[in-house]
């Protein structure tokens, strides 16, 4: 197994390839004078989505917990990409600092994206061979989405975050295909909706795992000397252990950002007697 998360997987070579939409490329081209640079600025654009299942917004924005009419919960809520986002971005400021739970946690997560991209195969195969069972010849199937589905302006902070945005989209389509197959039979029921939960289940353990990191101001300086602050990290946050390879510097992924130089790392510049006379 390959630690080195920055060397290309096949669970993410596809995020440099285009992005289609059926006919519709998500980015226009733009004619560039011959000899001239086209400069491109922060924030030039803006993204809106529509998603057609109630899986994908669930996953998306969340899911609000259900109240009785005297306000008490019957049903607890759940978080969605957003609200992980928000947290990602304290996480990912922890780890520019030299913080090695906040880096390690950046790693396990791109694991955890590697092992959807998995089960999101599988479950596509599972569907693809219930199709090519039924659909022996002469049939064939359109999906008719919903013009009036909502749409969501998306800002996310973080690059894993706008990474998992493209997960939920992929979720979001595979949800519809697998209704589709379910409403003629052509799937039971059951393994449906075990499918759709699945996918659901392991982007939501994504999202919980960022809570599982806490601010304490830890460095790897500090972890490699085992002091107070190092115990103190280890305390808080006994769900996330740290891979040596994570305090040595020698375990890499795509999501963590550069480590920002901090005034303790910095020699002091030795001074010229020629200079001081």
């Amino acid at each position: 197994m390959n630690d080195n998360l920055d060397q290309t997987t096949d669970a993410l070579s596809n995020q440099t390839a285009s992005l289609i939409f059926g006919d519709m490329s998500l980015f226009e081209e733009k004619a560039v004078a011959s000899g001239s640079n086209a400069r491109v600025k922060n924030k030039t654009g803006e993204l809106t989505i529509q998603f057609y299942s109630n899986n994908a917004i669930g996953l998306y924005k969340g899911v609000a917990p259900t109240k009785d009419e005297k306000g008490k919960i019957l049903k607890r809520g759940q978080i969605g990409l957003t609200k992980m986002d928000d947290v990602l971005a304290n996480v990912v400021m922890a780890a520019r600092n030299d913080d090695p739970y906040a880096y390690q946690l950046l790693y396990n997560l791109h694991l955890a994206s590697n092992r959807f991209e998995a089960l999101m195969k599988k479950c596509r195969e599972v569907l693809e061979t219930a199709v090519n069972e039924k659909f022996t010849g002469g049939v064939g199937a359109k999906l008719t989405k919903d013009e009036n589905a909502p749409v969501f302006n998306v800002f996310l902070k973080t690059d894993f975050g706008r990474h998992i945005f493209w997960k939920v989209k992929e979720v979001d389509q595979f949800v519809l295909e697998n209704l589709f197959c379910r409403q003629h039979a052509i799937i039971p029921r059951d393994a449906s909706i075990k499918l759709n939960g699945g996918l659901a289940h392991e982007l939501r353990n994504m999202y919980h795992s960022a809570f599982l990191w806490k601010h304490t101001g830890v460095t790897r300086k500090d972890v490699l000397e085992n002091n107070q602050v190092a115990q103190r990290a280890a305390e808080l946050q006994p769900h996330l252990v740290l891979n040596q390879g994570i305090i040595d510097g020698t375990l890499t992924t795509m999501f963590a950002p550069r480590i920002v130089d901090r005034p303790e790392d910095i020699e002091p510049v030795q001074s010229n007697n020629e200079d001081t006379k």
